[in-house]
């Protein structure tokens, strides 16, 4: 009988998005630099959808061709043999945390993050309220979204200043012709068809210095033909605390600036105020994104169980004392409410993770609770051994997706820290076929590394067809069809 420890270390990546698919690249560069042990490491990356890479396929708005270059690297990396594919596998309900230390030595938890953050607003749970998740992910087609979306309101409100609420305000003025070059799914494309949005205003609690979207981002605003950029010069005065900010932070001089560019294209334009801009950008029959910052939701305003309106404070800066130790940024309500007539909000204020079975999960901070990416039983408890967790679901939404490379390489330092030191038991059962065997007879329906490149594949050819790059499969079970079509026998 061969010693278990002939085999080659075995790791579980649980969420293929960025982070995972990076955990995965950084195991193979220490199996190929420091692995001393000479036994080689094997990835089994798992993911509860048919297809891979998470984030970057139904998270990020359709019409970013740089993210392409993200996305051929990814491949590249999962295209390495020592790395498998499994798909359609809910980890927590198909494979349990038990049934891994069974197989693996470790395992990497990097699902991602989802789920929409809640304003805590009356009028939050009214019809035509949205969290910018369930959008984001309509419009990229995630499998499990529902196929329709009433894109019914003419003026609606965009909440949060980051860079998914200029995805969403971005793709709410979108025309279904400037669309046809993506790899939106055919319902996606007509239900933009449908959408007859004129007006999307994006708010911000806090002034421009204080917005958390990149000047790249912001820039592509101006490049959506039809589309006027509309900002009230007077929310580029700024206090002390905000011109130090302007003056001393390349990103945010950057925002500032064009922000400041388009007001002077107003006053160019002899647009005094931003209600003239807006009044004439809609006159010349085009549509509007207007930042309004310095204003606070306080109420989701309803006419028949209908969003039809949004009530704002206006906010000021709340500068603390220098030695008080509180945040920067601050802001303060003045008690001067406005109404925005809107008949749809977005809440693009952040993401929230989701609880896995069987794994600690800190509720109040959405994340699994860990040290450096070593899971811990509670926060600031004692590490599980062989549990570990990277990406947004260890350290919260923050960052740029390359943000996840760094975050998983500090994550696998531990890991094989603990591999080098022969802390990790050995798995009982290694042997690969086990686990397909086990998912096997739970009826599980897995989609391996074969069968996500025959549904690449005819994605590929959809969109050729229609003189694009891909089209996307409309859901879970269309991709599952093509999925049990290209198996006679299984494989990797």
């Amino acid at each position: 009988m061969t010693p278990l420890t002939d085999h080659p270390y075995r790791v579980a990546v649980v969420g293929s998005g960025p982070a995972g698919v990076y955990a995965c690249e950084a195991l193979l560069d220490w199996s190929d630099s420091r692995d001393s042990s000479g036994r080689g490491i094997v990835v089994d990356l798992l993911d509860r959808l048919p297809v891979p890479y998470g984030l970057l396929r139904h998270g990020v708005a359709p019409d970013h061709p740089r993210i392409k270059g993200i996305a051929r690297t990814l491949e590249g990396i999962a295209a390495d043999p020592r790395i498998r594919f499994l798909g359609n596998v809910e980890f927590g309900r198909d494979l349990t945390v038990e049934d891994a230390r069974r197989f693996y030595h470790a395992v990497v938890f990097s699902t991602g993050a989802l789920a929409d953050r809640r304003l805590g607003v009356p009028g939050e749970d009214l019809e035509g309220s949205y969290g910018a998740a369930e959008f984001v992910t309509w419009y990229d087609g995630h499998p499990d979204s529902h196929p329709e979306w009433a894109l019914t309101a003419e003026r609606a409100a965009v909440v949060g200043v980051g860079n998914v609420a200029l995805d969403v305000a971005r793709m709410l003025v979108r025309s279904p012709e400037q669309l046809e070059p993506t790899d939106i799914p055919a319902h996606v494309r007509d239900g933009f068809g449908t959408n007859v949005t004129r007006v999307v205003s994006v708010i911000g609690r806090r002034g421009p210095a204080h917005a958390k979207f990149t000047p790249l981002e912001l820039r592509e605003m101006a490049k959506v033909e039809g589309v006027t950029v509309v900002v009230d010069p007077d929310d580029l005065e700024y206090d002390d605390e905000a011109r130090a900010l302007r003056d001393g932070d390349r990103r945010v001089g950057q925002v500032c600036a064009q922000l400041e560019k388009w007001v002077e294209a107003q006053r160019e334009a002899g647009l005094e105020t931003a209600d003239e801009a807006e009044a004439a950008a809609l006159a010349a029959g085009g549509k509007v994104v207007r930042f309004r910052f310095h204003r606070s939701p306080v109420e989701m305003v309803g006419d028949d169980g209908r969003v039809s309106g949004l009530r704002l404070e206006i906010t000021e800066p709340d500068p603390a004392p220098a030695d008080s130790g509180a945040a920067a940024g601050r802001v303060r309500g003045t008690g001067h409410v406005e109404n925005l007539p809107v008949e749809a909000v977005y809440r693009a204020v952040g993401y929230r993770s989701a609880a896995l079975e069987g794994v600690p999960f800190d509720d109040s901070r959405a994340t699994i609770p860990n040290d450096g990416g070593r899971v811990l039983d509670a926060p600031g408890g004692e590490h599980l051994p062989g549990l570990f967790t990277a990406g947004w679901v260890k350290r919260g939404p923050s960052g740029v997706i390359g943000t996840n490379r760094s975050c998983a390489v500090e994550t696998v330092g531990h890991l094989t820290t603990e591999l080098e030191s022969g802390t990790l038991p050995e798995p009982a059962d290694p042997d690969p076929s086990a686990v397909r065997d086990l998912l096997a007879d739970r009826g599980v329906d897995v989609v391996d590394g074969d069968a996500w490149l025959a549904i690449d594949a005819h994605e590929r050819e959809l969109g050729e067809a229609a003189g694009r790059e891909r089209t996307k499969l409309p859901g879970r079970a269309e991709m599952l069809d093509i999925a049990r079509s290209s198996r006679p026998t299984r494989s990797r």
